[in-house]
């Protein structure tokens, strides 16, 4: 082998030079025959260009060879990263830590392998063989390979199904020994201890720990001592020492919101806030005020007039800020008698600034709006309520000189006049069916969408208006304008790929899904690579965090939609020839078709309907009502699921599956919530593939009786 040769096909790799790398690689092996490095880098130049089979072919026939070099492991390392073959990935640094056993960086790699497959118990058994090889090295002296054990046994515990109690004594017991080998010094290795005490729910032992001696050498950041005894004390019900807690965090952090339980200090803290001044005062004492006699109100069954004033004083101080309406949002309903709540209107309205407005008038105008629009206007006809909705584009109208001078990316000061007067346009289109109302709502929106280019809400709602009336072009244009990003696509792409499959589209929605997917594929290769380097730092506390992110997006719903609506398009793309969908439908895999009970009960729903404007008081949101069609969960998946099962299962003449199937598709149509979730055409496509099954059946039976 020619080292030179090699390093030349690693600095192209390394620049992204690809094609570069392969026919340096092709060159090199016409003089190196078959040379194990020169095909490690080869199978890493293939994937890099997309060429999975053939590089996996390379990789596997290299490491065969049991290679030690590491260069080579490394390439191969990387080739079956990119393949997501991460089982061959702990069976290529098995292969080198067998070969030498003292090489303490084959034995780490190793280790690291294996958290990749999350193989808990051979992570346990590893890195106990790690910690008695290397006792004495640098990196072990202070315990790490024996708590790196302790950290699998409490990932088994947590993640693996049905695990044995003696896994938890015996974590229980671990941890004793490293307390006495002296390997608990910080909170990282202090959180496993507890995390073990908690997994058994032994809180009050857990709470011993932390406020113990242990608790004090290891946590040295007070604020987590806290959120951990506030947590404990919870769970033990100890709730004079949780008000204590709270009590010491409020007297020390007055800016702290998530405590508004400890009400003896509302009114000090206030006073404290007052004398800093109108510019420098913190809504967080005044909610808790709020949120103290709403509890009130809660016991007793009734409001008084210091309610409403208290709700009048907090917008005289923070109307002028976009949250105040949704800091009020959750007690606009504590005024429960119709004369309070008109005495409330009353005052509320006398806030209305109209004359030498500035800025901040526009916002406290803009909020008052708003709770009016959520406490309800009596709009009688329709003609009232195109009134009031030239009213709120008059007002928007008057913002846009203040507006002049802001950024591109910013939203005009009176945007959500438009909101409002949209949300009340799909109102009466909901109310009446007359398409007109969502025109009216679109070019309202578009109107606003000019001045403001980059309003995210304006963007969601036209999406939705225009996929209303069918229009998958500016409803494509949009949701690109959104340029979602990471996790996005799991959350909020729902907002325009909902409906996108019953558009009459193909390409367009093919590339926006595996677009989506991409987030999927991320995840399955960073996150790991995220772990690994928490087993190195030692941050256990991230590890179970991780994990249980890594596992909320793998398991999406949304997810499966997107395989599956692919699925879909595919399957009708390649029904020109029987050949073709034959060969398409035997290649589909079946993890995204075969969906099982114990499948569906694993799956999450992350999609974030919360995310559109919802200032109305009533039970159906916005989102709710602008769906271009229901929602899709459990039934549709389960339908498009079977569908492509079957058809799938037809063409490889698996007789005895289709029938099976088919009992499924023949119960799942009989349900009597199928338009909850399923188009009229949808459920009419799941019984035309009923009735065609049931020819196949007839007609296989019909041969066999001939035979």
């Amino acid at each position: 082998m020619s080292d030179r040769a090699v390093n030349n096909i690693y600095d192209a790799i390394y620049n992204e030079n690809y094609r570069l790398a392969l026919t340096l690689s092709n060159k090199a092996l016409k003089k190196f025959h078959n040379d194990p490095a020169v095909n490690a880098m080869k199978s890493l130049a293939l994937v890099k260009l997309g060429k999975y089979d053939e590089a996996e072919e390379i990789a596997r026939s290299v490491m065969e060879l049991k290679p030690v070099d590491e260069t080579i492991l490394q390439a191969l390392n990387l080739t079956f990263k990119d393949l997501q073959k991460y089982d061959k990935i702990v069976e290529l640094f098995q292969n080198a830590f067998e070969a030498d056993t003292t090489n303490e960086e084959y034995a780490n790699q190793y280790f690291m392998a294996l958290t990749r497959i999350n193989n808990y118990d051979l992570q346990n058994k590893t890195a106990l063989r790690l910690n008695k090889l290397f006792s004495n090295s640098n990196v072990n002296k202070k315990g790490k390979y024996f708590c790196w054990a302790i950290m699998s046994l409490i990932l088994q515990i947590r993640y693996q199904k049905d695990c044995p109690v003696i896994i938890t004594n015996l974590a229980e017991k671990m941890i004793g020994m490293a307390i006495q080998k002296e390997f608990i010094t910080d909170y990282e290795r202090l959180f496993m201890y507890l995390t073990i005490l908690i997994e058994q729910k032994k809180y009050k032992e857990a709470l011993e720990i932390l406020n113990g001696d242990l608790g004090s050498k290891c946590i040295k950041i007070e604020t987590e001592r806290n959120r951990l005894n506030i947590e404990l004390n919870r769970e033990t019900k100890q709730w004079e020492q949780l008000i204590k807690v709270c009590q010491a965090i409020i007297e020390n952090n007055e800016n702290n919101d998530t405590f508004i339980n400890v009400y003896d200090w509302i009114k000090k803290i206030q006073e404290e806030e007052l004398k800093n001044g109108a510019s420098k005062i913190k809504r967080a004492p005044f909610i808790a005020e709020i949120e103290l006699e709403k509890k009130v109100i809660d016991m007793t069954g009734f409001a008084m007039e210091k309610h409403k004033n208290i709700l009048i004083e907090y917008i005289k101080k923070f109307g002028d800020k976009y949250c105040c309406f949704e800091d009020l949002l959750p007690y606009l309903e504590i005024l429960n008698s119709d004369e309070l709540l008109n005495d409330f209107k009353t005052e509320l309205n006398a806030l209305i600034k109209t004359n030498d407005m500035t800025v901040n008038d526009i916002q406290r105008n803009i909020n008052i709006e708003k709770i009016n629009f959520y406490l309800g206007y009596k709009i009688n006809s329709e003609e009232e309520m195109k009134e009031y909705v030239k009213k709120l584009i008059t007002l928007y109208e008057e913002t846009l000189p203040f507006g002049t001078k802001l950024e591109e990316t910013e939203r005009q000061f009176g945007d959500d006049y438009l909101v409002i007067a949209a949300s009340l346009l799909i109102d009466y289109y909901k109310s009446t069916n007359k398409t007109c109302y969502v025109y009216e709502a679109i070019a309202i929106l578009e109107r606003g969408l000019e001045k403001s280019k980059f309003n995210f809400q304006f963007k969601i709602i036209l999406m939705r208006l225009y996929s209303i009336l069918g229009d998958a072009f500016r409803t494509t244009e949009l949701s690109r304008s959104l340029n979602l990003r990471s996790i996005q696509f799991d959350t909020l792409s729902f907002l325009y790929t909902e409906g996108m499959d019953s558009l009459n589209l193909i390409q367009v929605p093919l590339q926006i899904y595996n677009l989506c997917l991409s987030i999927y594929k991320s995840n399955h290769i960073e996150v790991p690579d995220v772990i690994t380097q928490a087993y190195k730092n030692e941050t256990y506390s991230k590890i179970i965090e991780i994990l249980d992110f890594y596992n909320k997006l793998n398991n999406s719903i949304q997810q499966v939609l997107f395989h599956q609506q692919i699925i879909r398009i595919e399957t009708l793309q390649a029904f020109n020839t029987v050949d073709r969908v034959k060969n398409y439908l035997s290649g589909v895999d079946d993890k995204f078709i075969d969906i099982t009970d114990e499948y569906l009960s694993k799956c999450t729903d992350n999609r974030d309907y919360k995310v559109f404007a919802h200032w109305k008081n009533e039970k159906t949101t916005l989102e709710e009502k602008i769906r271009c069609r229901p929602l899709k969960k459990t039934l549709w998946i389960q339908l498009f699921g079977l569908i492509p099962k079957i058809l799938k299962n037809i063409s490889l003449k698996n007789v005895e599956t289709i029938k099976t199937d088919n009992e499924k598709l023949t119960a799942l149509l009989n349900k009597d919530n199928l338009t909850s979730e399923l188009l009229p055409s949808e459920i009419t496509n799941g019984k035309i593939i009923n009735e065609f099954v049931k020819f196949v059946i007839e007609a296989e039976n019909s041969k066999e009786t001939k035979g």
